[in-house]
């Protein structure tokens, strides 16, 4: 027993950045370093910097929050597999004048493709936001949370240091898994079988921003 146990060795969390250990909860899957502020995710292998931006309070400028809960941020490039379209584009309200959903009318995507000559350098890529957050007492985890900030699009400015950040309970990986269900979930009320499309999700960047609360 002891001899198999020797195999394993527990080894102590190192910030990628300035080499100081990094305190962490077991849930914890994104690490943020105490000393320098950085924040760290592991990739297989080692712990990798992930960029980490702190958000100003848009209300209260005068405010100095203590507390900032984790977002992870998402930029993609979202198409549709064999179609030359980029569907945030497409899926805008009133695009074309017309009553029908997407696919309810087989030909109105192609309607749409022909009618707009799309220049994709023009237009800004979709952005989705993913709380990273466990739920406490103070502040209730809400599942359409990622979804208003996603809608809403904040123009958010940000501190030049970096601050302290609640526990960020998902890495990269499954934040993305999370983005692309929460983009099916904003879309499917203009297009109700969405899910019948093939669609390409490309991950353009990613970073994590801290919301102050």
């Amino acid at each position: 027993m002891d001899k198999k146990m020797s195999f394993f060795h527990l080894l102590p969390l190192i910030c990628p950045k300035c080499g100081a250990p990094i305190t962490a909860d077991s849930a914890d899957r994104v690490y943020f370093c105490s000393n320098c502020g950085a924040a760290s995710e592991f990739d297989g292998e080692n712990l990798v910097l992930t960029e980490t931006l702190y958000a100003k309070p848009i209300i209260d400028i005068e405010m100095h929050p203590e507390v900032f809960l984790p977002f992870w941020y998402f930029k993609l490039d979202i198409s549709i597999k064999g179609k030359q379209v980029y569907l945030p584009f497409i899926f805008k309200e009133n695009i074309v004048n017309s009553g029908n959903n997407l696919l309810a009318d087989n030909e109105l995507l192609d309607k749409i493709i022909e009618k707009q000559q799309y220049n994709k350098e023009k237009e800004s890529d979709f952005i989705i936001y993913v709380p990273s957050f466990p739920t406490t007492g103070a502040i209730a985890y809400s599942s359409n949370l990622g979804i208003k900030f996603t809608k809403a699009r904040p123009q958010l400015t940000y501190y030049a240091t970096e601050k302290a950040m609640q526990s960020c309970i998902y890495n990269s990986k499954d934040a993305l898994a999370i983005a692309e269900d929460e983009y099916i979930s904003l879309q499917s009320r203009i297009i109700p079988n969405l899910l019948g499309l093939d669609l390409s999700f490309n991950l353009k960047e990613k970073k994590i921003i801290g919301i102050p609360y």
